[in-house]
């Protein structure tokens, strides 16, 4: 069954349906590497539950590439032959995906847009920058001093657009907010240069990380200096 989104005021999401449109209708998301710590275009496990949360008879299944573009590629065939209803796709590379994009079965690119998808969710400015480690690493990293800052991608927000374009197709109900990005309708966030005088009011404020997080163990001390506890 259909059930408004919990985030609709905040993401301009349209009310879905309240029946069901099938027996479990499928997401099918493909990863570009679902092991890589540094992977900023998607959090898995936050997309799953807000399509959980939004349709009860959904389900979700995850493709891993494992960074590899050509299993990326099988990936999409057996998506396509195991007649999922919705794809989700973080790319490994966007422009190795022309039989996913090429038939009817609708496509939401996240992080990078594969050319022909049906819509994309992505930053204003351009691809998601790589990292080595996790916002909590890079954090820690600016509290010793050792990087002047990090930049602060909403990949949980993203995810939870993406979330929604994809029940919205199953519930056929239209998404407000889009903008035109080469054809293709998109939803664009900003990314953010975090310093040490902006790490609590950013990524602790948005839950990104806790005090705890940051300021455990080697950077205890900093952040006493700093006034972060």
């Amino acid at each position: 069954m259909f059930r408004a989104p919990l985030l609709a005021a905040a993401l301009v999401v349209a009310p879905l349906l309240s029946g069901c449109v099938g027996d479990e209708p499928t997401i099918a998301v493909l990863v570009a590497d679902g092991s890589d710590a540094s992977s900023r275009a998607v959090d898995v496990d936050r997309l799953t539950d807000r399509v959980e949360s939004t349709c009860d008879e959904c389900r979700v299944r995850v493709y891993d590439a494992e960074g590899d573009a050509a299993t990326q590629k099988s990936q999409a065939r057996q998506v396509q032959a195991d007649s999922a209803d919705v794809v989700v796709v973080v790319p490994v590379d966007p422009d190795d995906l022309g039989t996913l994009t090429a038939g009817d079965l609708p496509v939401v690119s996240l992080g990078e847009l594969v050319p022909g998808s049906d819509r994309f969710v992505g930053l204003e400015s351009g691809p998601v920058p790589s990292r080595t480690g996790s916002d909590v690493e890079a954090a820690r990293d600016v509290v010793r001093g050792d990087e002047k800052s990090m930049t602060y991608v909403p990949t949980g927000p993203m995810s939870d657009r993406a979330a929604d374009l994809a029940v919205a197709y199953l519930a056929d109900e239209p998404v407000e907010g889009g903008v035109e990005v080469d054809g293709v309708e998109s939803w664009l966030y900003s990314d953010r240069e975090v310093t040490v005088d902006t790490l609590t009011s950013v990524l602790v404020a948005e839950g990104i990380l806790t005090l705890d997080d940051l300021c455990e163990g080697e950077t205890r001390r900093q952040c006493a200096r700093l006034g972060l506890r």
